[in-house]
């Protein structure tokens, strides 16, 4: 939307939430400091409607145009293909079966995101949980791959000691007691 609007096209953003008015600086459930920052400016303002707490229902194409569906029957046209910026909603489904589930629904592993019923079989990226800590923001999942890679590592009996260096870049995120409301990223 931002780019878009930067060069003067008019943009209708829908979003099943309303993360530019989230209260919080975790950028899993809130826009980053940078993108809300961009909201602010002028063409943004002037070119981009926002449609916070609307779900699309479908697309269809006619001839000339494209018709969006929200969940509450109202309809938009767009002479261009929409885009869809989906979110997070991964290919973990592929093997869901080879974990546990939490209440929540998200796979339930183990401290060092390992399914706790497949051994060996470790999850990476937006759907791992701990507690109620989010990872589904891209630098805070990557904090946990050296995790993940000292684990194995440890279970092949290959050393893991270069991983430390992840530490020193601020990517390795074994200590989850630092994880709290706000970001620490």
């Amino acid at each position: 939307a931002y780019h878009l609007s930067q060069r003067g096209k008019r943009v209708r953003l829908f979003d099943k939430n309303c993360p530019w008015k989230a209260d919080s600086s975790d950028p899993s459930v809130a826009l980053s400091t940078y993108s809300a920052e961009r909201m602010r400016k002028q063409w943004f303002k002037e070119h981009v409607e926002l449609y916070p707490n609307t779900p699309i229902q479908f697309v269809k194409k006619f001839d000339e145009f494209y018709e969006v569906t929200t969940h509450d029957g109202k309809t938009f046209q767009s002479p261009v293909p929409p885009l869809m910026a989906g979110g997070f909603d991964g290919s973990h489904k592929l093997v869901a079966d080879l974990f546990e589930q939490r209440d929540d629904g998200f796979p339930l592993l183990n401290e060092d995101d390992e399914s706790t019923i497949v051994s060996g079989m470790f999850l990476c990226g937006p759907t791992v949980r701990h507690d109620n800590h989010v990872f589904c923001f891209i630098y805070k999942f990557r904090q946990r791959f050296a995790v993940v890679a000292k684990a194995i590592a440890t279970s092949l009996g290959l050393p893991a000691e270069e991983l430390e260096i992840y530490r020193m870049w601020g990517m390795y995120l074994d200590d989850l007691t630092c994880c709290g409301e706000e970001c620490v990223c």
